[in-house]
């Protein structure tokens, strides 16, 4: 019986001092620098076991070169026509464990359980046995050679969700672009009702909106916000010149609630991968952070964004009761910077 409730638990994650305390198993491989390893083999190796079950099977393409320019093309559409891969209900039974592992390996506990009511709300409408129910019409895709000493990536995708990750060298995880959505966002009635996503994003929002002084509105507040778009790369200089409160221009309570939504956001992903790229360039940096957002005569917040030297985090509810997402990386979506860096070094 699939769970279909979820609680966040919030990481013990220190950003604002610089810190990352999240406790990491030890058995975990741990490579001579210091890295830990464990999800990035276990994901090769799962990678690997998918590759070679669909070897035998005409037709049906999961794998792709890393160089494959379809390796940055996303999107959330239901029934993209440029979406590669394979659908989930095209898979054996045993494909798909092998799926849901790499999936498991890649997000948190949470996180993988909004993945799996992310994908349950969009099937409640049709028959949740019938094979091809759109919560089995999610696709995988691989790109490169499964290791970890050469550098791949893989993608799960479709209607409203978008996870790419990126492991450059095999060990060093890139995991935006990172899209989140759903429509519904809440039940109101037959056997799901209660069932909600986006829950707290909408409520810490909301709290932050309604606390801000006339002064600090006329500072955040968006004549109208777009959500986040399914590009290839998005542009910081964009957003430079945008209206936006700096971080330290909050009070601490509003500050607070402005760090938990960042937190919601990383929480989806395992501690140990998002302790990596948090060391490598901080998730959560209060000397750059602004946050802008429209506020919708409904009483709800339509639109906000929190952008920082390195990410920006959209999102979208502009019906109030269907959210877009996204968490993006401005140099490094897709291990962009990673890969350039590795060339740099090697080449």
């Amino acid at each position: 019986m699939m769970k279909i409730f979820y609680l966040k638990n919030f990481f013990p994650l220190l950003f604002r001092s610089g810190l990352f305390c999240v406790g990491v198993a030890g058995s975990a491989l741990t490579h001579a620098n210091g890295k830990d390893l464990s999800e990035a083999s276990k994901l090769a190796e799962t990678a690997r076991h998918l590759i070679e079950s669909n070897e035998s099977t005409e037709g049906i393409n999961l794998s792709y070169a890393f160089s494959d320019i379809s390796r940055e093309q996303w999107h959330f559409f239901p029934n993209w026509s440029g979406r590669t891969g394979v659908p989930l209900y095209r898979l054996s039974a045993e494909q798909r464990l092998l799926v849901k592992k790499m999936v498991e390996l890649l997000l948190s506990e949470d996180g993988f359980l909004e993945y799996e009511n992310l994908r349950l709300i969009h099937g409640i409408r049709k028959d949740l046995n019938a094979p091809d129910n759109p919560m089995h019409r999610y696709s995988i895709s691989i790109f490169g050679k499964p290791s970890i000493k050469s550098t791949w990536g893989w993608r799960l995708e479709g209607h409203h969700l978008s996870l790419n990750c990126t492991l450059v060298d095999g060990q060093t995880f890139s995991i935006t672009p990172s899209f989140w959505g759903a429509s519904p966002v809440r039940i109101t009635s037959g056997k799901y009702a209660g069932m909600e996503l986006f829950e707290q994003e909408q409520e810490l929002s909301l709290k932050l909106v309604k606390s801000l002084s006339d002064k600090q509105k006329r500072k955040a507040e968006l004549g109208s916000g777009h959500g986040p778009e399914a590009v290839s790369r998005v542009s910081r200089e964009e957003y430079e010149n945008l209206p936006g409160i700096r971080f330290f221009e909050l009070s601490e309570g509003q500050q607070n609630w402005l760090e938990q939504i960042v937190l919601l956001i990383a929480e989806r992903y395992r501690p140990e991968i998002v302790e990596q790229i948090n060391n490598r360039k901080k998730i959560f940096d209060p000397s750059t952070l602004r946050f802008s957002y429209v506020f919708s005569s409904r009483g709800y917040v339509a639109y906000f964004y929190i952008v920082s030297r390195e990410y920006l985090i959209e999102f979208d509810n502009q019906g109030g009761n269907h959210i877009h997402s996204a968490w993006r990386d401005f140099d490094g979506d897709f291990g962009r910077d990673l890969i350039g860096d590795h060339h740099r070094l090697n080449h």
